[in-house]
């Protein structure tokens, strides 16, 4: 069996587990020991064949993120950017899902009854930078927290 036959079998492996974006398959591939120009070759072919889509990974990706994972716009751009999509597909499958991060921010807060113990202004800025880490805009959490009523200790 030649290397590229060997590569491609690889490559099919890899996909059958998981899906993959282009960069992350090109990358197993050569950390497999093929090298760099044959991975791309094999890659190419199997983004012609229509098993590698990236737009596809990027809107699937984002709708689990937001209903599963509970992460903000923000935190999903930079972690499909560190995968590998380019910013134009990233924010055309944003502007194309139908996701409601502000009702993702409700139900994360309120499944984690992180509001129940803020008794200090300073456990409230900690939450809203804990709510930011996760994605979410500054907006989207004063409006989610807005409906709470805080009594502070102080």
């Amino acid at each position: 069996m030649d290397k590229f036959q060997k590569a491609r079998n690889s490559a099919a492996a890899i996909l059958a587990v998981k899906m993959y974006t282009c960069r992350e398959l090109c990358d197993k591939l050569i950390k497999k020991g093929f090298d760099k120009d044959l991975a791309e070759q094999v890659t190419g072919e199997f983004i012609s064949a229509g098993f590698l889509n990236d737009a596809e990974y990027a809107s699937m990706y984002i709708s689990d993120q937001v209903n599963l994972g509970a992460k903000g716009t923000y935190r999903i751009k930079q972690e499909l950017i560190k995968k590998g999509i380019s910013l134009s597909i990233i924010e055309d499958a944003l502007a194309c899902s139908d996701i409601d991060t502000l009702s993702a921010l409700r139900e994360y807060i309120s499944l984690r009854g992180l509001c129940d113990n803020i008794h200090t202004r300073r456990d409230l800025e900690k939450l809203k930078a804990r709510l930011a880490r996760r994605g979410f805009s500054l907006s989207e959490i004063n409006s989610c927290l807005a409906e709470y009523t805080f009594h502070f200790d102080d």
